[in-house]
């Protein structure tokens, strides 16, 4: 697993600083800049995984794109602890080598 120990460091990274930035909130204090550190949106980056590629709003055009989002392991991020980092990062580059086979026309670029 090429560049697992920085994916690794990147996610536990993140974790700490979504900590702080609730920790803060909770105080009232909202400092914006962390919430745009996009630490674990790098850390896909590392690993391969496509950008995000929304659908289209406007109906009228035509897709010119294979959409994809990365929402999914998003939203796995909310209940990660940091000592479930590891198992988390060995599954993040098990879900990529399936995606590859299984939709290779995502890392087609034109």
């Amino acid at each position: 697993m090429l560049n697992y120990e920085i994916v690794k460091s990147l996610v536990i990274k993140h974790l700490q600083i979504q900590e702080q930035i609730n920790l803060l909130a909770f105080a009232g204090v909202q400092i914006d800049v962390l919430d745009q550190l996009d630490l674990f949106d790098i850390a896909l980056d590392v690993i391969g995984f496509p950008k995000d590629t929304p659908i289209n709003p406007d109906a009228d055009e035509p897709l010119n794109h294979v959409p994809f989002n990365r929402d999914r392991w998003d939203f796995t991020l909310y209940d990660l602890q940091e000592q479930d980092v590891d198992d988390f990062v060995r599954q993040l580059y098990k879900e990529y080598d399936e995606l590859i086979l299984e939709q290779p026309h995502l890392f087609v670029r034109k």
